[in-house]
This record gives C-alpha cells, structure tokens and sequence, in this order.
C-alpha cells in the first residue's frame, strides 16, 4: 500500500515523462470505511498507485479514473457505498460511504503543483493542496498550494481569519472538506454539495518528527514504532555504543552528542514530539529544560518515570522560572494508562498518546500524565 505521501513521488515521475494520470482522492466519509479521509490512488493506462480500500468500491472508481484519462479532460465524484459490499474480505468491518474526488493531471499544466507537492515530501515540510469542489465537473480543476507562512495563491477570495484557519489545517495535518460561505468564511463539513462549490483541504503532514532523548530498550520499540507510524524519528544519546543505526536501523537521524547540545541545535516546532527516556531523571531533566527553552517548541513533550520522581522534576523546573502554563502541558508520566510494563508495551502506550494528541487533541485520566502528574486535560478538536 503506497502511502499517500510517496503517491506525489509517483506522480511527479509520470508527469515528467508525459504521463497523465487520474488522482482518486476520499475527501469524505460517513460511518465505518476502509481507508481515512486524505486517501489516494493514482491511476493511469498501465495501472494504479495506491489504494482507497479495495474491493468492488475502488474497482468502480479505478473504471471512472480510466474513463476519465481516456476523454481527456474535466473531473469527477464517485460515491462508494460499502453498506451492501458482500465482496469486503471481513464481512462488517465496513458499512460507510466514501465520497471519492478524481479529477486529471497533465504533464505541461500541472507539473509545477506536482513538483512542489514531491518537494515537501522530499524535504518534510508542511504543504497542503487545495482544490476546488464544484457541483458540475469542470473541464480544468482549479487547484492551489498554501504553506504556512507564505501568502496563499487561493482560487476564490475568502476571510483573512479563514486564510489563518486553512493554513491551521497545514500545520496540524488535518484534512477535511470545508464549505465557502457568502462571506468568505469557511465551515467544516461532513457533506459533499450538489448546489455549491466546496474547497478540498489536503495537507502533507510535513515533519511529523519523533525526537527520542535515549538510546536504550524503550528507546529502541518506540524507534519501532514510530517508524511503522510514518514519522521521521531522530535518535540522541551520548553513548556512540548505544546510539547507532545498527541498533536503530529505521531511524532518520542518529545524534551522538550531549543532550544539552542535541536538544539546543535542533529546530523544534509543532510537528515534532519530543520523548525522554533516557538512562537517568537528571538526563530527562536536562531534556525537559532544553525543549522548554524553545518557542513555540514542539507540538508533545513528555517524560518517562514514577509519580514521585516527575513531582519532583516539575517543581524544580518551577521553582527555576519555567512557565507554570507550560509544564501543565508536559506528558509526564508519559504515555496512556495501559498498565503497561515491557519497552514494547511501553512504547505502544507512547505512540497511542502521540496519535491521539495529533490527531484529536484528546486529554483525560487515561493519559498518566493527567493521571499522574500536572498535564492539562483537553477535549478533543473533533467534539
């Protein structure tokens, strides 16, 4: 299964040898479906890239995406019912529908949208294409690029706060289909129209970046796991014995240096998560107080330990001058409460937090840091 990300490699190879293709996109779901919204498939007259679930619903778009590249020009929405797909390979895991986007891709018009979207995938930098929805096919997609931080070359005007809302979206990875009102205000929307045109938002997800302070056996499954996850996971420990890519063989990056230093040169920002697990609390420690140092500093910032021992970190931390608001949101203890015990459990309770945090911005007692310790508890975005 190619993952949506490698699809805009894919794609940039079949244009630069003057290829079209057909992109098959989900830009909506209702009740339960194989595949999320954000999903791709990338068609063309040799075949397909990707997948958006399997079965009779994408054979049926993988026909319409053929039709498409064979008449030349315009797009299209298919509606894939899975309420009555028989076909499924476990009956009742699926009983949504999934509103599919295809619309066509020519090597001259659209070679630059697509070398910029290969670009950020390349350099793992926030990038969202945003597409225009319309009731009618049009003959030419209207389509746009906006980047956090740069003024968006958008298809229609709309509201200052709605830029700062769609470039929101960028930064957090969050897909989703969005309603232009009269205004120029944008409102997320679970319905596809067939009266008005809508903006499709679809966000690479950038750096999503998984710093681990520790080089020892929770380090190692959490390396794993992330890794498994899709994040670019970066490695720190002082000890080149233990901080190598043998022993983290999917990593991104391996530092050996001080955690004072590894944690001071690099760059962190919302779409990294920083862990620390190291061999000591007062290595932790030196973690804690070089991630906080950083503004706005990283999207999750945790800590591994006992009830007590991160009691006494956070008050020594306060004690200091740390911002009492930002030590409400360190996860420590970190992870969900899953009474987990081996570096491998303890990992996927990590990870199950990171997810959530990423993805709902959830908080509450199943987190240990909520639990435990000082961690702010949040709602989700979703509610």
């Amino acid at each position: 299964m190619a993952n949506p990300e490698n699809i805009w490699l894919e794609a940039q190879r079949s244009l630069e040898r003057g290829k079209p293709f057909a992109l098959a996109t989900v830009i909506n779901v209702r009740g339960s479906t194989p595949r999320e919204v954000g999903a791709k498939m990338l068609v063309r007259d040799d075949g397909q890239v990707g997948t958006i679930g399997g079965g009779c619903g994408e054979a049926e778009v993988f026909r319409k995406a053929r039709l498409l590249l064979e008449e030349g020009s315009g797009a299209r929405m298919a509606e894939v019912d899975l309420t009555g797909d028989f076909d499924q390979e476990e009956i009742g895991t699926c009983g949504g529908i999934m509103d599919v986007f295809i619309d066509r891709w020519e090597p001259g018009r659209d070679l630059p949208v697509v070398q910029r979207m290969a670009e950020a995938v390349r350099k793992s930098q926030p990038l969202a294409l945003i597409t225009m929805i319309e009731p009618t096919a049009p003959q030419e997609p209207v389509r746009s690029i906006i980047a956090p931080d740069e003024a968006p070359g958008l298809p229609l005007e709309i509201a200052p706060e709605s830029v700062r809302q769609l470039e929101d979206l960028t930064r957090r990875a969050l897909p989703g289909l969005l309603d232009i009102g009269q205004d120029g205000k944008l409102t997320a929307t679970y319905r596809t129209s067939e009266e008005h045109a809508q903006l499709f938002v679809d966000p690479l997800p950038g750096a999503q970046r998984l710093v681990i302070a520790g080089a020892g056996h929770v380090g190692q499954a959490l390396c794993r796991v992330a890794a498994l996850l899709g994040f670019h996971v970066t490695v720190i420990d002082d000890r080149a014995q233990f901080a190598n890519f043998e022993r983290f063989p999917e990593a991104t990056d391996v530092i050996v240096r001080s955690f004072e230093k590894a944690i001071g040169a690099l760059k962190l920002d919302r779409n990294c998560y920083v862990v620390a697990v190291t061999r000591g609390h007062s290595y932790d420690e030196i973690v804690l107080r070089e991630t906080l140092k950083q503004e706005p500093g990283p999207g999750y910032l945790g800590m591994i330990g006992s009830r007590r021992r991160v009691k006494a970190t956070l008050e020594r931390l306060e004690r200091d001058g740390f911002n009492p608001a930002r030590l409400e949101q360190i996860h420590a203890p970190i992870g969900l409460d899953i009474g987990a015990e081996t570096p491998e459990e303890i990992a996927i309770s990590v990870m199950a937090e990171i997810v959530r945090e990423r993805r709902l911005g959830t908080r509450d007692a199943s987190s240990m840091g909520v639990k435990l310790g000082r961690l702010k508890p949040a709602l989700s975005r979703a509610s």
